[in-house]
């Protein structure tokens, strides 16, 4: 089942490798918005990384990434909003709640769900090409299973 974990006390949290979690993230979702990467200007650490986003319909954030998820910290690159005055980008036209400045999002796509309309139809467009393709393999594989068989 992998490597053990490294021993922490109960309530500490858990270090991860934040770079490598980061460029993971980048590589997962680049295809379905216009630009992610790294801050170059926000300080990481162990526990920590900032992306900046572009969505496909130009929207920006700044992005904290840590073990307990994702969180939007600003609409601008490279910032961090003391403010927190996001939830027009969170709301993206619906009723506008109190708590949605300190939403944290489990995954990166739970994120870009809530943020960017047009990646949730990038990613479904993206699933039905795999799924053709594997329908395909599947059906040239069947028909060179009949051919043996004749």
């Amino acid at each position: 089942m992998g490597e053990p974990k490294a021993n922490t006390e109960p309530g500490e949290e858990q270090a991860f490798n934040c770079e490598d979690e980061a460029n993971a993230i980048i590589k997962d979702v680049k295809a379905h918005v216009a630009e992610i990467c790294i801050s170059s200007k926000l300080a990481s650490d162990a526990t920590q990384i900032y992306l900046n986003i572009r969505t496909i319909e130009s929207a920006t954030c700044c992005v904290q990434v840590t073990s307990r998820g994702f969180k939007i910290v600003s609409s601008q690159y490279d910032t961090i909003d003391e403010e927190s005055r996001i939830s027009a980008l969170l709301c993206n036209g619906q009723e506008q709640g109190n708590d949605n400045e300190e939403e944290i999002f489990e995954t990166p796509y739970a994120l870009l769900d809530k943020i960017s309309p047009r990646y949730v139809e990038s990613f479904g467009n993206q699933l039905c090409q795999q799924l053709r393709a594997l329908q395909q393999m599947r059906t040239e594989l069947n028909e060179e299973d009949e051919e043996e068989e004749e």
